[in-house]
């Protein structure tokens, strides 16, 4: 059988020209690309959906999406996001995860890395480091905060809409999504529905710009 690394045979460094992935139309106006040579860290209790919601609008056009130690991923809601299946490849169970994922980041467009891939020494995080940024690999993490972020998405406030007391049907979550980052001066937020009733991704409210978290402890105190 062969490795993943004579499947997907190391890529040359990228062009500064080709160093940008979509986004799926409802994040344009969160987060109008995917800077490749980045790291996006996925937070909060919809983290994986959030993860999944960054990966299908490269995966529609022809990115290969690579995923480690997320075992709680589903491949039915991986489609419904719009990831498509026959470019996606997940690595479960315990290999040596350093050289997975380093072959990995050799293949793939986007790597998407859950807690049972990240529990990596300080300097392996860095060669990979340095290998994203090499390749031009969009790494997005759910709850790795070893690996570092140059962005961070964060949703937290969700709402299950369908279900009423012990009765009903879940027909969509609406979540409050944050993004920032070390070189935004303000986070951005949004409310998407992370599925809809159709499992999708749909934008609920406009973008605005989220007060600073001081002064959002006062006003919620």
């Amino acid at each position: 059988m062969s490795s993943l690394a004579e499947r997907f045979p190391a890529l040359t460094a990228v062009p500064a020209s080709e160093r940008t992935l979509p986004v799926h139309e409802s994040l344009v106006d969160l987060l109008p690309v995917l800077q490749r040579g980045s790291t996006v860290a996925c937070n909060g209790r919809a983290g994986v959906s959030l993860a999944l919601a960054l990966a299908a609008a490269p995966s529609s056009e022809g990115a290969w999406v690579g995923v480690a130690g997320l075992p709680e991923l589903g491949l039915r809601a991986a489609a419904d996001m719009g990831v498509e299946l026959q470019r996606l490849v997940m690595v479960n169970g315990d290999p040596p995860w350093v050289d997975v994922l380093a072959a990995m980041i050799d293949g793939f467009d986007v790597i998407l890395i859950g807690q049972r891939a990240g529990r990596l020494a300080h300097g392996a995080v860095r060669r990979l480091q340095a290998r994203v940024q090499t390749r031009g690999v969009v790494l997005l993490t759910v709850g790795v905060p070893a690996l570092g972020a140059d962005l961070q998405l964060t949703a937290d406030d969700d709402q299950w809409v369908g279900l009423g007391d012990g009765h009903g049907v879940a027909t969509g979550r609406r979540v409050l999504v944050e993004l920032s980052g070390r070189r935004m001066p303000r986070p951005r937020r949004a409310t998407m529905w992370l599925p809809d009733a159709s499992g999708g991704i749909v934008a609920a409210l406009p973008v605005s710009a989220a007060p600073p978290r001081e002064l959002r402890h006062q006003v919620t105190a």
